[in-house]
């Protein structure tokens, strides 16, 4: 399928805020200000960016509104999600995808906008980027593996990770569709999964334990997901740790390596993707070269 890539951003451009899951986290809205400032955009802050209500940052109805007078705004070129957490799934009913896919307009999040993301990629058909939020410039300086690929992302630069253990090699061109893996099990049987056939599946998950994520692989397996795929990214799963049976559940490590030896097309594991420091920002529907060998990976993006 054929998906939409919204306009690069150029020096001057104004990048829309907003806070489509959790509300942010104090401190971080200035340090992410600055930042942006620094590369030399232009911030706007959306109306109800400091809204909270429990684990959101504000009613549904709110943080929806934020995004669609970003999207009608012909000063925003851009759209920046601040900050994780949970809910941006709640928002996928509330929003105009026929205006939407009529403004197309660069749109970035991580982890819980996973779901928000895919939402608008098979509703809209929009190309999003996801890897990056405020959370990383809570240090002095932000990584640097992200300042690039976001800057890439979002001025059209293409860029090449040799980075990843090969599991099955191959060559494969196709669509990168994924994110965060509880996201992805949140969308399934729904009108906002996303069409994984002859995609390159991205998967990364936090805070899960070994469990959890087998079952949410296996879940996809049972939906018939790795059959439809052309490739399979298995990014960092942080923080995954056995905490009821650490000394009968084994390890993260060894649920990824158990399901990506079932699965037969271009595989990886170990990709800089996840939550953690150092992580790529990647294009969710941008097609993507990956390339694995048995000496070395390489995602072209």
């Amino acid at each position: 399928m054929n998906y939409i890539t919204p306009p690069n951003l150029r020096p001057g451009d104004t990048i829309g805020l907003i806070a489509p899951s959790s509300p942010l986290q104090p401190g971080r809205l200035e340090a992410g200000t600055r930042y942006l400032m620094q590369k030399g955009f232009k911030v706007k802050a959306g109306r109800h960016l400091h809204d909270s209500e429990r684990f959101l940052a504000g009613t549904d109805e709110h943080r929806a509104a934020d995004i669609m007078e970003f999207i009608q705004n012909t000063e925003i070129k851009a759209i920046i999600a601040t900050a994780g957490g949970y809910g941006s799934q709640r928002l996928l009913p509330l929003l105009d995808f026929d205006l939407i896919r009529e403004n197309p307009k660069i749109i970035t999040g991580f982890s819980d906008t996973t779901a928000l993301q895919l939402g608008l990629l098979k509703m809209a058909g929009i190309i999003s980027y996801t890897g990056f939020t405020f959370r990383d410039v809570d240090k002095p300086e932000i990584d640097a593996l992200v300042d690039e690929t976001l800057l890439a992302n979002l001025t059209g630069k293409s860029i090449t990770v040799e980075e990843g253990t090969a599991v099955n090699t191959g060559t494969v061109k196709a669509p990168l569709v994924g994110g965060n893996l509880e996201c992805l099990i949140s969308l399934m049987g729904t009108p906002y999964q996303p069409d994984y056939h002859g995609c390159i599946l991205l998967l990364e998950d936090v805070f899960a334990e070994p469990f959890q994520t087998d079952a949410r692989l296996s879940q996809l397996h049972l939906a018939g997901i790795f059959d439809q795929v052309a490739g399979v990214i298995f990014g960092i799963f942080e923080n995954c740790i056995a905490q009821h049976h650490p000394e009968r559940d084994g390890t993260i490590l060894d649920v990824v390596s158990e399901w990506s030896k079932k699965i037969k097309v271009p595989t990886i594991k170990n990709f800089p993707y996840g939550h953690i420091d150092r992580r790529c920002v990647l294009p969710v529907g941008k097609l993507i070269q990956l390339d694995v060998r048995k000496e070395k990976a390489r995602a072209t993006f």
